[in-house]
């Protein structure tokens, strides 16, 4: 039932923090765990660039987004598994 707080309409979610119903405060959909996956995949070298570099332009483009900076990582884990499929062993 929502409550009248300051004028405004508060409509209270009953949800378990980092239950299934969670609502993140991040639409983060790629992870460490997600590049991980990718560079130690079974597919060619080639698909697994291009999926790094998709994954690169995506968090490229909410840069806008990251105010604080928090996406930093994420882009040096993709650029280092870059750079490791980019130099032939």
């Amino acid at each position: 039932m929502p409550i009248d707080k300051n004028g405004s309409l508060i409509d209270p979610v009953d949800a378990q923090v980092g239950g299934d119903a969670d609502i993140d405060g991040i639409a983060q959909t790629l992870t460490a765990d997600d590049i991980n996956a990718v560079l130690m995949s079974p597919q060619p070298t080639e698909r697994r660039l291009e999926s790094l570099k998709a994954m690169r332009a995506e968090i490229e483009a909410r840069s806008h987004a990251d105010f604080g900076n928090d996406m930093a990582q994420l882009l040096g884990d993709i650029d280092a598994a870059i750079s490791k499929l980019a130099i032939p062993i």
